[in-house]
């Protein structure tokens, strides 16, 4: 005879937008089996997960100036919601995913170039795993203090100095799909542990190009009680930073 089945309810409050100077929004995110892509949301939406088996909290940034970067970032979510319950882990089923996409780009010429950067959790009922693609953005707010968790696949500029805060190009190093011919794809993955009332953040490069860790720890901690403010103040933050990018982001509150 066994017992309970362990349940773990998370919160995530989302937001995605275009940004101030791009025609359409190629971001996308998945939350458990809802996704969202190409799409405008003018307040956050709050989405209640009871996590029962292995589900995905995650944001996908289509590159942009590539052909089809919306429908790159579109199939990852999709996919992730799709496959998260029976995945072995998360790292295959990116793997699983880049294949796919460049399948997708040697079958049809329009999707020539597909591709999209990734970052997000894999919950499951005992422990979260953690995982990026590219330059899209995870951190952990621990203490009121907010650090990067996720591994930036892009080179520090050549501008850094000794004791300035370190600047990255633009240049992406790796990402699902996005190569002239295959190229295979090495996850950043870690481990993290439940704790009461903590919160991660996940963002595309449109919110964290634009407004520093410091200014996103004031607002987390400004707002730690409320995290659709929390969330909401964070993409205005970006858009008076110019807005130059589409902006998305999910606080996960455990």
């Amino acid at each position: 005879m066994t017992g309970p089945r362990a349940v773990v309810e998370v919160t995530v409050t989302a937001m995605t937008h275009r940004g101030a100077v791009r025609e359409g929004n190629e971001d996308a995110f998945v939350i458990g089996a809802l996704t969202a892509a190409g799409v405008d949301t003018i307040d956050p939406v709050v989405v209640r997960l009871l996590v029962e088996e292995p589900a995905v909290v995650a944001v996908a940034d289509g590159l942009g100036g590539h052909n089809a970067g919306e429908i790159a970032a579109a199939l990852t979510v999709r996919r992730l919601a799709e496959h998260a319950p029976r995945s072995a882990g998360v790292g295959d089923l990116l793997r699983e995913i880049n294949a796919e996409l460049y399948e997708l780009a040697e079958a049809d010429p329009a999707c020539a170039g597909a591709g999209t950067t990734t970052a997000g959790l894999w919950l499951t009922p005992h422990r979260v795993f953690w995982f990026n693609v590219g330059d899209s953005r995870l951190y952990r707010e621990d203490g009121g203090y907010l650090g990067q968790v996720s591994v930036d696949d892009s080179p520090v500029a050549d501008w850094d100095v000794p004791g300035r805060a370190v600047d990255r190009t633009n240049l992406v190093l790796q990402t699902l799909g996005g190569a002239d011919c295959f190229e295979p794809v090495r996850p950043h993955t870690g481990t993290e542990r439940y704790v009461p009332g903590s919160r991660w953040l996940i963002c595309s490069d449109g919110l964290s190009d634009l407004v520093d860790v410091a200014e996103m720890e004031r607002i987390l901690a400004e707002n730690s009680d409320d995290d659709v403010r929390a969330v909401k103040a964070l993409w205005v933050a970006a858009m008076n930073a110019g807005g130059r990018d589409n902006i998305t982001a999910l606080l996960v509150r455990c």
